[in-house]
């Protein structure tokens, strides 16, 4: 049995904990990944705060080979992952630490971004590499994800490595791991500073402001008005600023290509299930209640089904406490009617469909026990 590797993981910690540049109240957003997989091992969303992984608890997690661990940056912070598929960009990379992937032909360079720099953090993709850093991950050193023969037939097929470059993976000890590539200081970057294909993609972005920095705001942001609750005017962009330029990659769910999703008309369309998604479906998703094809809405000619979010008074509660917990509303936000109505199905303290309505003290039951089970 191939076991992880916590040793790795440590050492990736205390290179970044112990960095010069790092923030004095710095701290690594970490999260389960499967077990031999890429995508995240959470049963919500993984950048739920619940989903928050220690670094002890990361560190058993590898040792006892229960799963992988991913490491994000957040649009809080300043850790910058540029994951570099295309070897020929290698000569533009500033120089830092960086992780050596699964593959053992590309390399994840580790940034923090410069302070002075208004465009970083954001997130950039390109054909060349992708620029992580605003609720994006990487798999962290000391993951295993096999490489299979074929994955490596594939890859000379596809002109991605030569024969030689597939004989010396084969023979490397640590294929399939993540590790550390280097003993470089992880180094601050601007966005000049990146390779040109970066800047490019940048600078053409038609909305550069919101690209860079649109989810960066707190539970204040977005308000209801004293009788009815904020969940209703939130907008996909309070919840998401990927997508806004052009096709980005999936902010819920892994993404091969890199641009499976996109905004517009006021909803995010995700590609590759061929569905809309508004801000209480998003939310649907985000919470880990439905998957993007079973909240989304069906694009034209689109064989998805219809939202099971319509008329559904659990996807209104779900969406609004996961909205609570993570900031996009405020703390004091009035629980939505329909929200109460399901809760009181849910506990059995009455069903408003058969009665109409709910009694005084049924409605008081349902707030006494949102305080007490929530």
């Amino acid at each position: 049995m191939t076991q992880t590797k916590p040793g790795q993981f440590l050492e990736f910690m205390n290179r970044l904990m112990n960095s010069s540049n790092v923030s004095s109240d710095y701290k690594p957003f970490i999260f389960p990944v499967q077990k031999g997989n890429k995508a995240p091992g959470t049963k919500i969303s993984w950048k739920a705060e619940e989903s928050r992984l220690s670094i002890p608890e990361a560190r058993q997690r590898l040792a006892e080979n229960y799963g992988n661990v991913g490491i994000a940056g957040r649009p809080s912070d300043r850790l910058i992952l540029l994951d570099i598929d295309d070897p020929s960009i290698e000569d533009e990379i500033k120089d830092t630490l960086k992780i050596r992937s699964r593959s053992r032909s590309g390399t994840h360079a580790i940034y923090w971004a410069d302070p002075e720099d208004d465009a970083l953090p954001c997130n950039i993709p390109t054909d060349k590499g992708e620029l992580r850093s605003s609720d994006q991950y990487v798999v962290a050193p000391g993951s295993y994800v096999p490489v299979t023969d074929q994955e490596l037939d594939d890859k000379v097929e596809a002109g991605e490595i030569t024969e030689q470059e597939k004989h010396e993976i084969q023979e490397d000890d640590f294929r399939g791991y993540y590790t550390i590539d280097n003993d470089k200081e992880i180094a601050e970057i601007k966005l000049e500073e990146l390779p040109d294909v970066f800047q490019e993609h940048y600078e053409d972005s038609e909305d550069q402001d919101r690209h860079a920095g649109r989810e960066q705001f707190d539970a204040e942001q977005v308000k209801g008005d004293s009788e009815y609750s904020a969940l209703y005017d939130l907008e996909i962009h309070d919840l998401t600023g990927r997508g806004l330029g052009e096709r980005d990659p999936h902010p819920l769910h892994v993404s091969e290509t890199g641009k499976n999703w996109s905004l517009g008309n006021g909803v995010g369309h995700c590609w590759r299930h061929l569905v809309s998604l508004n801000a209480l479906q998003f939310l649907c998703v985000e919470a880990g209640l439905y998957t993007c094809q079973e909240a989304g809405s069906p694009h034209h000619n689109s064989n998805a089904g219809s939202s099971m979010v319509t008329s559904n008074d659990e996807a209104i509660w779900e969406a609004w406490l996961h909205a609570k917990k993570n900031g996009y509303i405020p703390e004091d936000d009035p629980v939505p009617v329909r929200a109460m109505h399901h809760i009181a199905r849910k506990h059995d303290i009455g069903d408003p469909d058969e009665y109409g309505d709910l009694s005084t003290k049924q409605w008081n039951q349902v707030i006494d026990t949102i305080r007490g089970e929530y």
